[in-house]
């Protein structure tokens, strides 16, 4: 036992500011209640012990803490009345301290080692800082006051909580201290005032709102005497239970962090770092099990089986018979002849795994997955570790099928994303639409449609990027391919004739030859349909006699036949290489496309849709009746306007630097088309997208379908050019919001300086339109 008065924390401020004094007259007044109602051998300890305070009447007053150490008897008495009477003192934590914390006048060897230890690293405390740390004494102090004057008692925790580093381990341990105030006494020193139940309600609920608390009744009102029995209590299984379930709480890490923190929880819980934990959640795509994910990784058993090969369906296999009888397995040691049994015993030994244990854990009655259990340094005793491991399963279970819920929904966000057209920005309206159905259909089941979900006076952003001329280089590529294939077949057929001299190829031979003329002039879709027939119908059945019966010509046709493949021919190399630079652009456009998404939502919740041409084309509807409970405004609307610039730019900037890692090379325009007039639309259930809604509002579409390759006017030139954007509108109103961002990107060296103004032609049904056409300068990075 020491008597030296020492600090429980040396960053205590505030208690410096509170009237508090160190007393035994508290303590004594409550042992002799006790003595006149105690009818056991205590009430003969109780009088000692009173008798031994009475030998020193300086003690009916407060006295200076650091007087406190003359009265040893008085102090051992007391500890002896209060703690247990049988207890190793070499690991029980008891003191006798102020009535608030701070000093600490008496306590067992062990309390005074931990608390030099913890003031010699702080960074022990995990639960409050420096700061937070007075501000928990101060609800300690108003606790105090609520429960000694006003007698409402209070929910809040004002126990600290230590942790300590383990040593050669790495593991740590809690522990909590905690203060019992039965012996502390608080007066007022003016009349109290009355508390409403509102000022007080958060502090009792949630420990906050203190500071309203100090504006009625500051602490200076009062004087706390008396001392603290102060205890420190080993929470390590508790907090570390804690810890688990903060980090399912807090789940902002991604996965295999997530799992990383609850399995060093679980080495804390069982306080062997020796022992490591995996996770195994069960997750399926049609009813059937997948493991290539980061939420099986952190499984060994996964693990270990993709290090060694073994194929998925082989482990898959097995886990399916492990679902059909689900049940806890242990192996303390991995023998080899046990190995040799099993295939996953066999992995688990190649993955330098001693000792293996796996248990089913279950959500809701239903199977989630497993937790393993094992060691590659010891040999575990899994009957000792599971008891500790108890009070953690059912957060484990949490776990197991927060990871399955959030699998199935980064499956559906996909789906959502890639292959349908409901998009978050509206998916409030086909809630609220489903929800009202389903509530109309309660009162009338028979007689209820669906409501058509639509948006009024939306803003439409019209933008088109297509491959220039992809039509022609699409025929030409044809043309050169078919040439090739006709020009092999018309040599096999001239050597065909030397060997055998047969008619019927001086024929086949006029025919090629034939068809080369007609597709070099010109090719239609129909010439390439004819030429397919021919060439199945007519040739290879023949090619085929051929090299049976003579089989010297075997090399060339099967030289012949390498050219039609597809992938690899030179009978297909125009069409391959014009596809691979169109899906090139194509392939950049939508990735350029998936990232913008999100930066458009930030600006205001809109809805966007792309169509697949030779190329991209693009709707963006924006507009109050998108958000309702979100103001839209001109700035937003200006937003959208500069970035539908701005990415025609990018764009353009884009696709001309790829020009230069094409075989074939191509060219993109780019166009916007402005409506500032707001439309209607709707979701057309049959074909499950949007589209406008009313006579007037379809002329926006029908100028969209029109303006593609719009002429200037009086001229033979296309508006659209490669390195340039076309902007066309109708009011000049509409063409003026874009100089503000035309005059930006300029500055920036983005667009040349020079701006064509341009009046349209007459298209069917539409007249009027004007355009502005920009030069984008493709150097900027």
């Amino acid at each position: 036992m020491q008597f030296n008065v020492f600090h429980i924390d040396k960053k205590l401020k505030l208690a410096d500011a509170v009237d508090a004094a160190f007393s035994f007259h508290v303590f004594a007044n409550d042992l002799k209640r006790r003595v006149a109602t105690e009818q056991t051998i205590k009430a003969e300890f109780y009088k000692l012990l009173l008798n031994k305070i009475a030998e020193h009447p300086e003690l009916q007053y407060p006295i200076a803490v650091e007087d406190a150490a003359k009265y040893k008897q008085v102090l051992e008495t007391i500890y002896a009345v209060l703690s247990p009477p049988i207890v190793d003192e070499a690991n029980f934590y008891w003191g006798i301290g102020m009535p608030i914390p701070g000093d600490v006048v008496y306590g067992t060897d062990a309390f005074v080692q931990f608390i030099t230890d913890y003031n010699a690293d702080p960074k022990t405390i995990i639960n409050q800082g420096a700061n937070a740390f007075n501000k928990r004494l101060e609800l300690y102090i108003y606790r105090l006051v609520l429960e000694k004057l006003y007698h409402i008692s209070s929910d809040v925790n004002t126990d600290t909580i230590y942790q300590k580093e383990g040593n050669a381990d790495g593991l740590e341990k809690y522990f909590s201290i905690h203060m019992d105030t039965s012996f502390v006494e608080v007066t007022a020193k003016q009349t109290l005032p009355e508390l409403k139940a509102d000022l007080i309600e958060e502090y009792l609920q949630a420990g906050i709102g203190a500071e309203a608390l100090a504006e009625v009744i500051p602490l200076s009102m009062f004087r706390i005497e008396g001392f603290a029995i102060i205890t420190i209590e080993d929470i390590t299984a508790d907090q570390s239970i804690e810890n688990i379930r903060l980090a399912l709480v807090n789940d902002t890490a991604n996965q295999n962090d997530l799992f990383e923190q609850v399995t060093h929880a679980l080495q804390t819980l069982t306080g062997n770092s020796s022992v490591e934990f995996g996770l195994l959640p069960f997750l399926k795509v049609n009813g059937k099990l997948v493991y290539d994910t980061e939420e099986c990784f952190t499984s060994v058993l996964v693990k270990a089986y993709a290090d060694q090969h073994v194929s998925e369906e082989t482990y898959g296999a097995l886990t399916q018979a492990y679902i059909k009888n689900p049940k806890a397995l242990f192996y303390n040691e991995i023998y080899d002849d046990k190995a040799r049994e099993n295939i996953y015993l066999q992995s688990l030994k190649k993955a330098g795994i001693i000792s293996y244990g796996v248990m089913p854990v279950y959500h809701n009655r239903k199977l989630a997955g497993v937790m393993e259990i094992y060691s590659k340094k010891d040999i575990i005793h899994y009957e000792k570790l599971l008891s500790k491991l108890e009070a953690a399963v059912p957060l484990l279970s949490q776990l197991l099928n927060n990871s399955i819920v959030q699998f199935n929904e980064r499956i559906e966000d996909i789906i959502k994303d890639k292959f349908t057209t409901l998009q978050q920005s509206v998916e409030w309206k086909f809630n609220e639409v489903a929800w009202n159905y389903i509530r109309q259909r309660r009162d009338n089941p028979e007689d209820v449609e669906i409501k058509t979900i639509s948006f009024k006076n939306v803003t439409p952003h019209y933008g088109a990027i297509d491959i220039r001329s992809s039509t022609a280089k699409r025929n030409i590529a044809l043309q050169q391919d078919l040439s090739t294939l006709l020009n092999k077949l018309s040599d096999i057929f001239k050597v065909f004739s030397k060997i055998a001299g047969l008619s019927v190829e001086e024929e086949l031979i006029k025919q090629c030859e034939a068809w080369l003329i007609r597709i070099g002039k010109q090719i239609t879709d129909s010439d390439e349909l004819n030429i397919k027939e021919f060439l199945e119908i007519r040739i290879y059945p023949v090619l085929d006699q051929i090299k049976v019966e003579f089989p010297e010509t075997k090399p060339l046709i099967d030289a012949y036949f390498e050219a039609t493949n597809e992938l690899t021919g030179e009978g297909f190399a125009g069409r391959r290489e014009l596809e691979e630079s169109m899906t090139m652009i194509n392939t950049a456009l939508n990735n350029y496309f998936e990232r913008a998404q999100g930066k458009l939502q930030q600006i205001y919740p809109c809805y966007f849709e792309k169509f697949r041409t030779d190329g991209v084309e693009y709707d963006i509807y924006t507009g109050q009746s998108l958000a309702p409970d979100q103001p839209f405004d001109p700035d937003h609307l200006g937003a959208f306007r500069r970035w539908q610039l701005k990415s025609m730019i990018k764009i353009a900037q884009i696709t001309g630097k790829l020009t230069g890692l094409m075989k074939c090379k191509l060219e993109t325009t780019q166009l916007i088309f402005v409506h500032s007039a707001p439309i209607d639309i709707c979701f057309r259930k049959d074909e499950r997208r949007f589209d406008v809604e009313g006579a007037y509002n379809i002329r926006y579409e029908v100028i969209k379908k029109r303006i593609d390759k719009v002429l200037i006017k009086d001229t033979d030139e296309r508006l659209t050019q490669p390195g340039t954007i076309a902007l066309i509108y109708s009011s000049d109103s509409e063409a003026d919001e874009f100089m503000p961002y035309i005059k930006e990107f300029q500055d920036e060296k983005m667009l040349s300086g020079i701006v064509e103004h341009h009046n349209l032609e007459e298209l069917q049904g539409v007249t009027g339109l004007k355009a502005l056409r920009l030069n984008v300068e493709t150097h900027t990075n």
